[in-house]
């Protein structure tokens, strides 16, 4: 009977009993590679080849341990600024992405393997390996698509920042100490930011903007100075080539003495500032050894008359074009700009190829007040003049400046930095060194904290563009608006005896918001 009794029991016991450990283990070889994708050698440490699941496991949470305390230490952006800003740091963590990628998939694979069950039956065989195989096709494509980022961002931030000076000493000096503010040795920045309306570096670029933003470095205070870009009659620098055509030092003579072949082949291309990049350019095609060590001496030279005309030493120079900008607005999400009335009080043209039949546009601004602009929309704001001038059109691209500035978010940026990594790298030049990126967006914040004002030279403030500009008046201005004078009690008002109409005086200010 006892016999009897025991092959009853065993035969049904040990058929369930071996199906429900076939499905038991099969979950949990599932759950383990299922593991092993979510955490690096976690799911080998519960199979045979435990030791190098362990391994794996101990150098990924190090690695993470290692970037936690990095993080900690220096803070999400500036770690990451600093890591953008060193392109050799970019390649090592290119390589590790992958080379770890490599090694994660494999221990996905490996733990498959040693945690598939023996006499598993096809379809279950089947089915772990098609969940195998997607996993590693997750971890694998997640691992690439980084190391194939950080090569790309390597690669543009070595193109984009790899300008050296011309000349030894030219440039901010930026202070790399730890725990030291990178701009103690340097009490103001000069940037020249241009608008370029062709391609960088193509035959005949014209500047459609130059403002330059001179920055205290320790308040952040800064000072918007658009520079006309009809401005004739600009002072050409002491070691210029093109004082071989003007030695008298002032580009296309002067005002007495008028000597401009380009306005003597079309009356309407003078001399004007903006016209120095493509006469540099015709100018070198003539004199090959000229500007022997400049690969695009033109905007070398706009840059170094801009010093010339304000008065100021240009530390770096920015240049985009109108591709760039508007790309590089959308990016940001858009800026808000206090949308105004044109200089005549219309309405501001927004062309869109649409014109009526007398020539002006079809589209303006309807909205007025702050609003988020896209990149096209703050591209037309900056740069029509259809329906008032330049003057105002000035003004309103210092606005736009000044508002990329305040929107700028460098914590946000790197979210954003493959897409923007190529919006550099094809249409902007800088001669900003990539190592003092993390200063300069230091520079930004402080700047954003601080007070923007706006110095421009308008026809209504003794400056049309027709006749020779006082660059004398304009030097002082601008050493005024950068260093104002400390407020004085008013001298109480005084009356005359008798009525006449006062010369007006050139005068300018820089304390008045104009974007407000």
């Amino acid at each position: 009977m006892t016999v009897h009794h025991d092959r009853r029991i065993a035969a049904p016991v040990g058929r369930g009993s071996v199906r429900r450990q076939l499905r038991s283990r099969f979950r949990r070889s599932m759950r383990l590679v299922a593991l092993g994708a979510a955490i690096p050698g976690a799911g080998l440490i519960r199979t045979r080849a435990r030791t190098a699941g362990w391994l794996i496991f101990t150098v990924f949470f190090a690695g993470l341990a290692a970037l936690a305390y990095l993080l900690a230490s220096r803070g999400v952006k500036d770690f990451g600024l600093y890591v953008l800003s060193h392109p050799d740091l970019l390649q090592v963590a290119g390589v590790l992405l992958a080379a770890g990628g490599l090694i994660w998939c494999g221990s996905i694979v490996a733990t498959a393997v040693a945690a598939r069950p023996e006499w598993l039956d096809r379809s279950r065989t089947r089915i772990l390996a098609l969940f195998t195989t997607l996993l590693v096709a997750l971890v694998g494509t997640g691992t690439y698509k980084g190391a194939e980022a950080a090569l790309i961002t390597k690669d543009t931030i070595a193109e984009v920042f790899s300008a050296q000076p011309l000349r030894p000493g030219e440039g901010a000096k930026v202070v790399d100490e730890p725990n030291a503010d990178p701009w103690r040795d340097t009490p103001r920045v000069n940037l020249l930011l241009m608008g370029s309306d062709a391609g960088i570096g193509r035959v005949g670029t014209r500047p459609d903007s130059m403002i330059v933003a001179s920055i205290d470095t320790r308040t952040g205070r800064t000072v918007l100075i658009s520079i006309p870009r009809n401005f004739e009659w600009a002072p050409l620098p002491a070691d210029s080539p093109l004082r071989e055509l003007w030695p008298e030092g002032t580009y296309g003579g002067s005002h007495d003495a008028p000597n401009c072949p380009r306005k003597a082949a079309d009356s309407a291309d003078p001399c004007a500032i903006n016209a120095i990049w493509a006469e540099v350019d015709q100018f070198r095609e003539k004199h090959p050894d000229a500007y022997p060590e400049d690969d695009v001496p033109g905007r070398t030279e706009t840059r170094n008359v801009v010093g010339e005309v304000l008065g100021l030493k240009i530390d770096h120079l920015v240049v985009i074009d109108l591709k760039g900008f508007t790309e590089l607005v959308n990016a940001m999400g858009g800026v808000e700009v206090n949308v105004k009335l044109g200089g005549f009080d219309g309405k501001t043209p927004l062309p869109y190829g649409q014109k009526h039949a007398d020539g002006s546009y079809a589209h303006y601004f309807d909205k007025l007040g702050p609003q988020v602009l896209n990149g096209y929309e703050a591209l037309w704001y900056a740069r029509t003049r259809a329906a008032d001038s330049d003057d105002h059109r000035q003004q309103r691209q210092r606005c736009v400046v000044q508002a990329v500035v305040n929107h700028v978010d460098p914590a946000f940026m790197l979210t954003k930095y493959a897409s923007i990594a190529q919006i550099l790298k094809e249409n902007v030049y800088t001669d900003i060194p990539g190592q003092n990126l993390p200063a300069f967006s230091e520079l930004v914040e402080r700047v954003q904290k601080a007070k923007i004002t706006s110095l421009g030279f308008s026809a209504k403030n003794g400056f049309p563009y027709s006749s020779n500009p006082d660059y004398e008046l304009v030097r002082s201005l601008v050493k005024k608006a950068i260093d104002p004078p400390k407020p004085t009690s008013k001298p109480k008002p005084t009356t005359t005896k008798t009525r006449s109409t006062p010369t007006p005086t050139p005068t300018e200010t820089a304390d008045v918001d104009e974007c407000a």
